[in-house]
């Protein structure tokens, strides 16, 4: 197999978060694909912020799309341009939280559909997170924060609602911390 050659590709839509093109591609075996639409996203960060004291900073928020409220990690998407992930993702975690990390781990970076979407995810554990000050939400975004022990949190699967990007997080963050157990918070 190779990669699908490119014919003709039409932009959809664009925005400021988003763009949708629709490519019209050859495979090598001469297949025609007559509509492959392609969502494009800048990539996204997702942090897990731990405490000296083992819990998990988490955000309750409501997600339209899907019309539930979720209970996760904070993250978001990097401004144009923006490469520092590990700074993004500190971002992130005091706009949607208030608080602030000591220190940043890089725990893995995937594909979060790369059959629909070209964007990828980076995941980051934060250790030594502690409120440092007040939320700074954009206009439409509406979040509860609170801690929970980590050992609690791993037992994602009972959780009502469910985010595969987050379960990823944790499977990520456990391959680190087993790598490093030096760096596991342990519940005081």
């Amino acid at each position: 197999m190779k990669p699908w050659t490119i014919l003709s590709s039409k932009q959809v839509m664009r925005d400021r978060f988003m763009g949708l093109r629709t490519d019209r591609c050859v495979r090598d075996d001469g297949h025609i694909v007559e509509a492959y639409h392609v969502t494009e996203l800048t990539d996204w960060v997702t942090v897990i912020p731990l405490t000296d004291a083992g819990n998990i900073v988490l955000v309750r928020e409501y997600r339209h799309a899907a019309g539930v409220f979720t209970l996760g990690l904070p993250g978001g998407v990097s401004d144009p341009g923006e490469q520092d992930w590990p700074a993004v993702g500190a971002r992130e975690l005091r706009e949607e939280t208030g608080y602030s990390t000591r220190e940043m781990h890089h725990v893995g970076t995937c594909y979060p559909n790369p059959a629909t979407q070209n964007n990828r995810l980076h995941y980051y554990l934060a250790l030594g997170c502690h409120l440092t000050g007040t939320q700074s939400l954009d206009p439409n975004e509406e979040i509860e924060v609170l801690e929970m022990p980590y050992t609690e949190f791993l037992n994602y699967g009972t959780l009502e609602v469910q985010h595969a990007l987050h379960a990823a997080a944790l499977f990520y963050a456990e391959i680190f911390l087993r790598r490093h157990p030096e760096l596991r918070p342990h519940k005081k």
